[in-house]
C-alpha cells in the first residue's frame, strides 16, 4: 500500500542521493524520477552523440515532472522570497548526473579523484537541501513560478 502522506513531502538529500544510486526507496514520484535520471546519465555516457536526443527528451520530461510535482506540493512563497536560479528538477538532474559520474566511471579511479567527485556531489546535495528547506519555509521561490 502506498504511503500517500509521504508522497506529499519533498524528499531530503539523503533519500534523493540513495535513489540516484539505485538503492531501494519509498514509492515517491521524485525519487522514481531521480533514479531514472541517474540511469539515463549512465546510459548517456555510452551513447553516441547521434543517438542522445531521445535520452535528452526523456530527461527533459522527468525534469518537468519533478518541477510540476514540486509546484503542487510546496506552499506558495511570499513575493519577497529569494528567487533561485534553477528549478528543483534541474538541480535533481545535475545531482543524478554527478552521481552517475562519481559512482560508476570513477569507482576504479585513484582515491583522490573519487574523493573530489564525492565532495562536489555532497556540496550539490547540500545546495538541494538548502533549496528544499527554503521552499518549505517560503523564503525561496522558483523561476517561472
Amino acid at each position: 500500500m502506498r504511503n500517500v502522506e509521504s508522497n506529499r513531502m519533498i524528499p531530503g538529500r539523503d533519500m534523493l542521493l540513495s535513489a540516484c544510486r539505485g538503492l531501494p526507496h519509498d514509492d515517491h514520484p521524485m525519487l522514481e524520477a531521480a533514479g531514472e535520471l541517474a540511469q539515463l546519465h549512465e546510459i548517456r555516457e555510452r551513447t553516441p552523440v547521434s543517438e542522445m536526443a531521445k535520452l535528452d527528451r526523456r530527461r527533459a520530461q522527468l525534469v518537468r515532472s519533478i518541477d510540476v510535482w514540486v509546484a503542487l506540493a510546496m506552499p506558495v512563497p511570499c513575493s519577497e522570497a529569494q528567487l533561485t536560479s534553477e528549478t528543483v528538477g534541474q538541480l535533481v538532474d545535475r545531482l543524478a548526473r554527478m552521481t552517475a559520474q562519481a559512482f560508476v566511471p570513477l569507482s576504479a579511479a585513484p582515491e583522490a579523484v573519487f574523493y573530489e567527485a564525492w565532495v562536489q556531489l555532497n556540496e550539490l546535495a547540500d545546495s538541494y537541501q538548502d533549496l528544499v528547506d527554503g521552499l518549505r519555509e517560503g523564503t525561496r521561490r522558483l523561476p517561472g513560478g
